[in-house]
């Protein structure tokens, strides 16, 4: 009885140790897999057969997440779970169906060859979610984030390739456009406005297009988008492009999150084109039945990329454009001049013909505005011109020239080229030959005053002139230089306008005429249009003369040598009778006293340096000994009156 019960208890630990063995899969039933109907059985004779992925325990059976190896050369994945894993061998020679699922197909476009098991796990629950494909489920599918923490990541990478899916998934729209590049407008305009205003302007399409600012180049701008089903740009797309009258255009381009650009330059005028393609998610799967066996799985495969194409031409003529300058803007009338024209806007090799006409002026040309007086000069053309910078012919100043000149340029339109006409009065095309007066002058003495007469010719008729008119006084006869010299006596300004035929007539106010010589110079100060012109100093037409005034006669002149002295003095006077006594006075007779004699002369200044003093006796000095000598002897005969006297 004992052992009895031993055994029973024995048998009821056995069996409930298998249960549990079996409930964790550990008995020997889940070892050779489960029965049919508790889910998909692991083939551990067949390692390669499965892909990265995660095993899922559910309460039907066990199932695999992740892709299979059924196809040597890509990922499989069941679309009816719980049933035998999809083998090779039960795939044999089979055909697939398409089925569309533009999700799921971009999914698996994008990721099937993921090395991730959280990737492939999150791909098998798409394929296995997706309604659009047929199913046969023994084991029910669920989300990642419904497989507890296994599947954490899983989850996280399911919901992210979910959502790029539904932003970037087909079909597609490739699409492409071409627009013209266009040249700003510059400050300074080359080109008739297209205006009524301008006597130049010439009519432009009557097209209702809005006008683009800027002209063509032989540039185009291409725009390159590819956009998914929701709208979304869809980026990191290889574009390829076939290109037609362009030089070296790009072969591809990649697309990004916004429109893509690029420039294609024109190598001819006319058509431009571009064909893009682009090789694209496609909008469904492959669905592959087995071939052999009983209760495999289905599988789906990513089918081959889409393509998407898409076409844009553009129509470009040579749009030309001509800055120039005149080869000289100070021409001497008599010789040539040309144009130097700089030729852009031409589309490759392309090349025109370019007409240039020299136009004259007797008033200031107006830039853009062909004035009244305009008239042709010349006109020469240049052939076969491309881009770049030329000279064009000579055309030759006439002798008789003066005033304004200055080129247009002209280019016809046709089907390639756009038509070009220069404007009038463009400042770098204009040359100004002035007018250059001279003066007719006559000095006119007129007792003791003079003027000058002044004949000015050659102004330009109308205009306004300053004359400045300086008179210069020297002791010898001028002769004429360039340079004046002398002392300035007058210097005279005067503002005058010249008469139709460009003459004008002044008189200088008179100065007082000095001995010597007057020579007046006349200067034509320059303007913005007659040149500045002055005389030269001396010119004999210009130049007066007064002599001194004669002076009346003077004595002779005394002899330089004084008169010889006498060899002996002269005998002095006789001696007068003694004359009577006077009496005798009462007081003692004062003494006479000789008369103060006068201040000698200075003496003579010495000779000069080289001669001998002067010798001999001089008439005054004759005449002072003389006095002398009567002044001693008027002494000597009062001492003798005096001593007689005192004897009586």
């Amino acid at each position: 009885m004992t052992t009895l019960r031993i055994a029973s208890l024995r048998t009821a630990l056995l069996l409930t140790v298998l249960t549990i063995a079996s409930l964790i899969g550990l008995g020997p039933a889940m070892a050779a897999g489960p029965p049919v109907g508790l889910g998909e059985v692991p083939v551990h004779t067949a390692p390669n057969a499965y892909g990265p992925g995660i095993w899922h325990h559910a309460k039907q059976g066990k199932t695999w997440y992740g892709s299979y190896r059924t196809f040597p050369d890509t990922s499989a994945y069941c679309i009816d779970a719980g049933k035998k894993s999809p083998l090779p061998k039960y795939f044999k020679n089979a055909k697939a169906d398409t089925v569309t699922s533009a999700r799921t197909a971009w999914a698996l476009h994008e990721y099937a060859g993921s090395t991730s098991k959280d990737v492939q796990a999150a791909l098998s629950a798409m394929a296995r979610l997706d309604k659009a494909l047929p199913h046969d489920h023994k084991v029910p599918p669920q989300k990642p984030a419904d497989l507890g923490k296994k599947f954490a990541a899983a989850a996280k990478k399911h919901s992210t390739i979910l959502a790029e899916a539904k932003k970037l998934a087909g079909p597609y729209t490739l699409d492409i456009s071409l627009e013209p590049v266009m040249r700003m407008p510059v400050l300074e305009p080359y080109a008739a406005p297209e205006s009524t205003t301008s006597p130049d302007s010439w009519a432009s399409d009557k097209t209702d297009k809005p006008k683009v600012l800027g002209t063509p180049t032989d540039e185009a701008t291409l725009t390159v988008s590819l956009l998914s089903a929701s709208g979304a740009q869809v980026p990191d797309v290889p574009v390829t492009l076939k290109t037609t009258g362009t030089a070296k255009a790009p072969t591809t381009v990649t697309t990004g999150k916004e429109p893509v650009t690029t420039t294609l330059q024109a190598s001819a005028p006319g058509t431009l084109s571009v064909t893009a393609s682009a090789k694209v998610a496609p909008q469904t799967v492959r669905v592959f039945e087995p071939t052999s066996g009983t209760r495999v799985q289905r599988v789906i495969t990513p089918d081959t990329p889409d393509s998407v194409t898409d076409k844009a031409s553009l129509e470009l003529s040579s749009q030309p454009k001509v800055t120039t300058e005149i080869s000289d803007q100070t021409p001497t009338p008599g010789e040539t001049v040309t144009d130097e024209f700089t030729v852009s806007g031409l589309i490759g090799d392309h090349t025109v013909t370019v007409e240039h006409t020299l136009w004259q002026t007797a008033t200031a040309p107006r830039q853009g505005i062909k004035n009244d007086d305009a008239r042709e000069i010349g006109s020469v053309t240049s052939k076969n011109v491309g881009n770049g910078t030329h000279t064009s012919d000579e055309i030759t100043v006439p002798e008789d020239f003066r005033g304004w000149l200055y080129f247009t340029e002209t280019i016809a339109g046709d089907k390639a080229t756009k038509e070009w006409k220069g404007i009038h009065g463009q400042p770098r095309e204009t040359g100004f030959a002035p007018w250059t007066p001279t003066a007719d002058t006559e000095a006119v003495l007129e007792g003791t005053s003079t003027h000058d007469e002044v004949a000015v010719t050659g102004l330009r008729p109308g205009s306004e002139a300053v004359l400045t008119i300086t008179a210069y006084h020297v002791e010898t006869e001028p002769a004429q230089s360039k340079k004046p010299d002398g002392t300035e006596l007058s210097v005279q300004d005067f503002t005058v306008n010249a008469d139709e035929n460009g003459r004008v007539e002044i008189d200088t106010e008179p100065i007082d005429m000095p001995v010597g010589w007057v020579t007046y110079v006349t200067a034509i100060e320059g303007s913005d249009v007659n040149k500045a012109w002055t005389s030269d100093w001396g010119v004999p037409a210009e130049t007066v003369h007064r002599p001194p005034e004669e002076k009346p006669s003077t004595p002779p002149e005394e002899p330089s040598t004084p008169p010889e002295e006498p060899s002996t003095p002269p005998a002095p006077p006789e001696q007068p009778e003694n004359p009577e006594a006077p009496e005798k006075p009462e007081s003692p007779p004062v003494e006479p006293v000789a008369e103060t004699p006068e201040t000698p002369a200075s003496p003579a200044a010495p000779a000069p340096s080289g001669e001998l003093p002067r010798t001999g006796t001089t008439g005054n000095g004759m005449l002072i000994g003389l006095g002398i000598v009567l002044v001693g002897l008027g002494s000597t005969i009062l001492l003798i009156s005096g001593s007689r006297r005192e004897t009586d």
